[in-house]
């Protein structure tokens, strides 16, 4: 009995120690040192000020499950999403193990970007990297991105989280869980994206969600969806009665 005890409080300290503290509006290091899946040797702000949002990534390569399916998830949230990798966002996967190497990072990237951007030609708009540990330990005390180790096992404790970033390297967004929807990932996008929005329809999004910073997602406005649909059918009513005044106006012409 105190056997299973003594690994259960074992175990808790590994689980109790990891939590996603809310960094919202604060800003990343630019001097963090990584190592890309190309083998090149960068600093983060490589990926900020290029009018691109950052979706950022804590994960490491050879985690047996955990990992795999927040960018599974990921992946296929923004395959659905009518966004342009490397056009609208960019993506980088920062490995928590400092062991890892860019060979790892490059097979994770392959599989990636083959599996679900194969149709893209240039697959830069991703990078995996790694980094040491002092790297890692900035990286993760700026974002609130709260780990553990357990050397039994050999295996991290951590929580499954994206991080969206402005431009200049502001915590926008952080969503929660292994299955984000592509509109709570377009959304956080687009709001990253310094109000750069594209289409009307885009607008008309951010204008009736909410970003919810405690569940990590959006959930609508009902006051403005209101206020848009009402909109939309005064519109729609105002083309309906002009296509009878102009059919009208034309019967009384040729009548005349």
């Amino acid at each position: 009995m105190s056997l299973i005890f003594a690994n259960s409080t074992y175990s808790d300290t590994h689980l109790n120690s990891i939590d996603v503290e809310n960094k919202l509006g604060t800003y990343v290091s630019k001097d963090t040192e990584l190592i890309t899946d190309s083998n090149e040797k960068i600093k983060i702000n490589k990926f900020f000020n290029n009018g691109l949002p950052l979706v950022l990534v804590m994960a490491y390569y050879e985690c047996p499950m955990l990992c795999t399916l927040v960018l599974n998830g990921l992946s296929d949230a923004l395959f659905k999403s009518d966004l342009n990798p490397g056009q609208d966002y960019q993506i980088l996967t920062v490995s928590i193990d400092p062991n890892e190497n860019y060979q790892l990072a490059k097979q994770k990237k392959d599989s990636y970007t083959d599996k679900y951007f194969n149709d893209i030609e240039d697959k830069d708009f991703w990078t995996f990297s790694t980094t040491d540990q002092k790297n890692i330990n900035k990286i993760t005390s700026e974002l609130g991105f709260n780990y553990s180790y357990d050397p039994k096992i050999d295996q991290y404790a951590h929580s499954a989280v994206v991080y969206v970033l402005t431009d200049d390297g502001m915590i926008s967004k952080q969503i929660f869980g292994i299955s984000p929807t592509s509109t709570d990932l377009k959304l956080s996008i687009l709001s990253a994206s310094d109000n750069s929005v594209s289409s009307i329809f885009d607008k008309i999004m951010l204008y009736c969600y909410q970003y919810d910073p405690q569940t990590g997602g959006y959930s609508m406005i009902a006051s403005n969806a209101m206020k848009v649909s009402g909109t939309i059918s005064v519109f729609l009513i105002f083309i309906f009665l002009s296509i009878l005044w102009i059919k009208e106006r034309i019967g009384f012409e040729r009548k005349v």
